[in-house]
């Protein structure tokens, strides 16, 4: 879920509502976007940490948003965080910071099942991410399969969800997609940046071969895994640490673009929205409460059957 680079089976019972959503979505036209969305199509935070779950912060419990993205921070955290979770009217997807070391590129299934075990009966509960932008990390699509037979053997009752970057090079070398690797695959496609490709400080563009690379996901997908569900994680954070393909914060109609070129050409069940708090940018959604609104009015359209 970085942004300091260049640009980013059968059914079975846990996936069902999402499935359901694919399989119901308003088939998209050449030329224009249908509604899209069903009640169930998961619209997702990510990085919220507790205080603002247990507090409400910008009014995010029990309303647009159904799942949050959350990274472990220990035994009494994850306890704790699905017990207001649950409060709130969200469900969890966490991740174990142990099971995976991005610095080193290196997994360690071994560690999966201790902390599976400890969230696993929850009923706020999601499933799991499992890996988080594996080409750019140096994790190869063998340690992949192993995180995922790894989460399956501890607990199959939840879906595991695999976060790849670097769309437009999505199943190419080093960027491999293939079986038993996920039960959802998410994407993360940040097209918002400042001029001169993102190699400004200031100024607003918008990358515009996203609808290529996702149609090439979407193909890949049906092709060698079909009927798995794909989500789209979307930008709405400002940064210009990066020297180049500096991102720029989205504009309402540029935020509802993204989403946009996710159902349409990604054929996305899910949104996911980056992100809720990183103090490493300039902006992010708790700093930004219009930012949140739009997200707010875009989930409840989507869930209405009315988003186009």
């Amino acid at each position: 879920m970085s942004d300091t680079r260049s640009h980013s089976r059968r059914p079975i019972r846990f996936l069902g509502p999402i499935l359901g959503a694919l399989l119901t979505t308003t088939m998209l036209g050449a030329t224009s976007v249908a509604a899209v969305g069903t009640p169930e199509t998961p619209m997702v935070l990510q990085n919220v940490p507790l205080e603002d779950i247990v507090n409400n912060k910008l009014g995010i419990c029990n309303g647009s948003f159904t799942h949050v993205i959350k990274n472990a921070a220990g035994p009494n955290n994850v306890r704790n965080y699905l017990n207001a979770a649950q409060t709130c009217g969200l469900k969890v997807i966490f991740t174990f910071p142990e099971t995976v070391n991005y610095t080193t590129g290196r997994v360690y299934p071994s560690k999966v099942a201790y902390w599976v075990n400890l969230v696993k009966a929850h009923p706020a509960l999601f499933g799991y991410l499992s890996v988080k932008e594996p080409s750019w990390n140096g994790i190869s699509g063998t340690e992949i399969r192993s995180l995922y037979s790894a989460f399956r053997k501890a607990d199959p009752n939840h879906p595991v969800i695999a976060l790849f970057g670097d769309t437009p090079n999505f199943n190419g070398p080093g960027n491999y997609w293939g079986t038993g690797m996920a039960n959802i695959l998410a994407v993360d496609w940040y097209p918002v940046e400042t001029s001169s490709r993102g190699c400004s400080r200031t100024g607003t563009s918008y990358v515009s071969s996203g609808p290529k690379n996702f149609t090439n996901v979407k193909a890949v997908v049906a092709r060698k895994t079909p009927g798995t569900p794909i989500w789209l994680m979307v930008q709405t954070h400002k940064n210009l640490a990066p020297a180049c393909h500096k991102k720029q914060r989205p504009s309402e109609s540029l935020l509802r673009r993204q989403v946009k070129d996710g159902f349409r050409y990604l054929g996305a069940t899910g949104i996911a929205f980056h992100t809720w708090t990183n103090t490493n940018y300039q902006v992010d959604e708790r700093r930004d409460p219009t930012m949140v609104s739009w997200m707010k009015s875009i989930a409840a359209e989507v869930h209405g059957g009315t988003f186009n």
